[in-house]
């Protein structure tokens, strides 16, 4: 059974990280407008520029051998691991100013609201945040909520 998660887990992480370097001849995805009727205080979509892109590819890959690696540990050091990947998911978020005082905003607005921004961010972060259990998700977004922007 161990055998078979490791298997799909890799199977997973291989697609999200498909899914993370493929657009990197885009380097920000187009903003969605804002719904009519929307109010002003509305989480938007945050540009990056081709070097904060690339930095933050550079982190999801690390984020993603931490993952893979955290499968393979035992549950104590598994632990461990995933919470490296929590504080390298903080660290990627903070590679733009913008993203991550978005971010931190978002947090504040609740777990729902949070994931909710987060779907509408660019594909390298998304990957990125895709790669983290939901446990790990939750406490960044409580780590985030816990800052002043």
């Amino acid at each position: 059974m161990h055998k078979s998660l490791r298997l799909i887990s890799v199977t997973a992480v291989a697609a999200v990280a498909i899914g993370v370097a493929g657009p990197t001849a885009s380097a920000a995805q187009v903003p969605t407008p804002a719904a009519a009727g929307a109010d002003s205080t509305a989480l938007q979509v945050v540009q990056l520029t081709a070097d904060e892109v690339t930095e933050i590819q550079r982190i999801a890959a690390q984020i993603q051998a931490e993952t893979a690696a955290a499968n393979d540990e035992d549950a104590p050091q598994m632990l461990s691991a995933k919470s490296e990947a929590g504080k390298m998911m903080i660290d990627l978020l903070k590679k733009s100013p913008d993203l991550f005082k978005a971010a931190i905003k978002a947090a504040k607005s609740g777990h729902k609201a949070f994931k909710d921004w987060m779907g509408k961010q660019n594909t390298a972060v998304r990957g990125a945040w895709w790669l983290l259990s939901g446990g790990v998700q939750s406490w960044v977004i409580d780590e985030l909520a816990k800052l002043v922007s």
